[in-house]
């Protein structure tokens, strides 16, 4: 008897734990009775593999052989039933047993958890308590804190975390990782950092939780300083931790420590799943390397949607429209259904390229071919589509007629397309409808300023500007970040809290000189929201944070040799004039990522061709 249930727990606790099931009905072929030792290692076995069929057939014979005294047993049948989703059941079986321990209701919580019946698993949890005085253990407050973090409960997370405490569990390693990833996931950063601090014990999901923590919250900078401590202590990186890290890369344009990461790879040994080469690919194409993305790209071995968007999305941030439609072709050969965040690629790269009759043809067949009904965000498309290639009239008719109301992003690319085409009327109608409908966002008072002052309406700009004030909004900084040696330098404009802040001003002082003396660049001071003196405007202009970030690499780069930059807001069009002939000046290769694209600056031009 001990042999056989021997064998049959091995299988089924093995990968093929259906084999529990044969090897009981041949263990009862050759005439030896199962015992209450064998009951819960089968049952375990159709647990796994889901076949409520079969336990409902072992319930029987449990019942006919008198078992269901056994909590072993007990607790096999409740897990068959919950695992297979038959909650009725299992609860009928739970309540009208005569014995009941940990794991009976660890089973019953943990099934209310994973089939997301939350307030159930927290009810379970509270009866356990109260009816039968049973204290949780580290399976029970890992399902509770589990379900917290898919919750977003952050208020319950830490109602749980008290009791993990209360009863000593805090401390146990799995415990620790859960609540810390509750913590994360529910954007409680502070928690999560004071609790990582105090554990006595770390393994890679520990840092794991708290690096992707910090990445979803934006804190970029310091998720790559953490993984730079793990490195330190010897903590091998598994897929997970370099997924976030090369998003946290992507985000900077981190591009040599994105490197690094793929270096590592191969080094460890890393499962090289289609997740991770998604994200190593999206890495090197928003850090401004397109040919490695591609490389990356075409050297995957399994590729699904989300690595064709990626890519499909990375040509289009960097103005290659027309490899983007080539792409789209071969796509649609390898039988991939594209979906909508496809469209969303496609629509803005015929939108970066003027390539207007291609994306309304584009937004047609994604509505009648491929029966994709369109979102908000691929008529925004179409709408910056319009506006770019300056058809405001087309633009607002386009608007007019949608399914739906156009939302703030969308008229407020119609009045910059109004403002640049001269339809200052409009312009005014369409800015205020903006205000209206976004009044808590600090970046359409200042686009609505900025037109007013370019067209000198000092009045007015600074009427818009004490309303922002006096609803207590202030304007985001522009903030730029560049990479050195592995460090991620951040500025934002007027800067001077660098430790190399006198040589930066004096490299300041150079590039105006040699702008200067190209003669080509003129200040465009309209971009000055204040009624001020030119030369003091100009000076302004001189302090913005892609400027400040550029003279750093310039003074830290050897002569000739790229520089990489990464802005939070869409560059202005003093900085794009300026920098083309910086490139020019300094025999520079410039690469910018704003909010809105790629500018790639060699010899005193730009990639986008002052389209942007």
């Amino acid at each position: 008897m001990f042999i056989w249930n021997t064998l049959i727990r091995g299988y089924a606790k093995s990968s093929n734990p259906s084999k529990a099931i044969s090897f009981y009905y041949y263990m009862v072929q050759c005439g030896v009775l199962p015992d209450n030792f064998t009951y819960p290692f089968v049952l375990i076995g159709c647990a796994r593999i889901q076949e409520v069929k079969f336990g409902e057939r072992f319930h029987c014979e449990v019942l006919k052989n008198g078992f269901l005294s056994d909590v072993f047993v007990v607790n096999g049948v409740v897990q068959v039933y919950v695992s297979c989703g038959c909650f009725e059941f299992g609860c009928k079986v739970f309540d009208e047993s005569s014995v009941r321990d940990i794991v009976t209701w660890n089973v019953m919580i943990g099934g209310y958890c994973s089939k997301g019946f939350y307030e159930k698993a927290f009810e379970c949890f509270e009866n356990m308590r109260k009816g039968d005085g049973i204290e949780p253990d580290d399976v029970t407050m890992i399902s509770l804190v589990s379900a917290c973090a898919k919750m977003g409960n952050l208020e319950q997370g830490r109602v749980i975390h008290s009791y993990a405490k209360e009863f000593g569990l805090e401390k146990h390693l799995k415990v620790g990782n859960a609540v810390l990833d509750m913590y994360c996931k529910c954007g409680d950063l502070e928690a999560s950092q004071h609790l990582f601090d105090t554990m006595h014990e770390r393994d890679v999901f520990t840092w794991t939780s708290l690096i992707s923590g910090m990445v979803i919250s934006g804190y970029f900078r310091e998720s790559l300083v953490l993984f730079g401590r793990m490195q330190c202590e010897n903590i091998r990186p598994d897929e997970v931790t370099l997924v976030s890290v090369l998003s946290a890369c992507a985000q900077l344009g981190a591009l040599e420590q994105g490197k690094y990461v793929h270096l590592l790879m191969d080094r460890y040994e890393v499962n090289r799943d289609v997740v991770l080469e998604t994200a190593l690919v999206d890495m090197y194409a928003k850090c401004g390397s397109i040919e490695f993305a591609l490389q990356v790209f075409h050297g995957m071995r399994v590729k699904n949607v989300f690595t064709w968007n990626t890519i499909i999305g990375g040509l289009a941030m960097h103005g290659h429209g027309k490899h983007v439609m080539r792409l789209f072709e071969q796509m649609k050969c390898e039988r991939i259904l594209p979906d909508g965040v496809t469209f969303i690629g496609l629509l803005c790269a015929c939108s970066h390229t003027r390539l207007v009759s291609e994306g309304l043809e584009l937004f047609r067949a994604m509505k009648e071919d491929y029966h994709i009904e369109p979102r908000m965000e691929h008529y925004g498309c179409i709408v910056d589509l319009l506006c770019r290639a300056k058809l405001v009239s087309d633009a607002l008719a386009f608007i007019e007629n949608m399914p739906f109301q156009a939302n703030s992003v969308m008229w407020a690319n119609l009045h910059g397309a109004c403002s640049i085409s001269g339809n200052f009327e409009l312009a005014q109608k369409v800015g205020q409808r903006v205000i209206e409908l976004e009044p808590d966002s600090c970046g359409r008072y200042v686009q609505l300023s900025n037109f007013y002052a370019g067209i000198h309406q000092w009045n007015e700009a600074q009427s818009i500007r004490k309303e922002m004030k006096s609803k207590g909004i202030e304007k985001a900084p522009g903030c730029s970040w560049i990479e050195m040696n592995g460090i991620v330098h951040q500025f934002i404009a007027g800067d001077r809290s660098h430790i190399e802040t006198e040589k930066i001003y004096m490299m300041i002082e150079e590039m105006c000189q040699r702008v200067k003396l190209a003669g080509i660049h003129v200040s465009r001071t309209t971009q000055v929201m204040f009624d001020i003196e030119e030369e003091e405007k100009e000076h302004s202009l001189f302090l913005h944070s892609e400027k400040l970030a550029i003279a750093f690499g310039l003074i830290n780069t050897s002569p000739g040799s790229p520089i990489q930059i990464v802005k939070n807001l869409r560059v202005c069009n003093d900085c794009h004039s300026f920098i083309k002939i910086i490139s020019k000046a300094f025999n520079r290769t410039i690469v910018a990522r704003d909010r809105s694209r790629f500018h790639h600056f060699r010899e005193g031009s730009c990639s986008c061709r002052d389209f942007w």
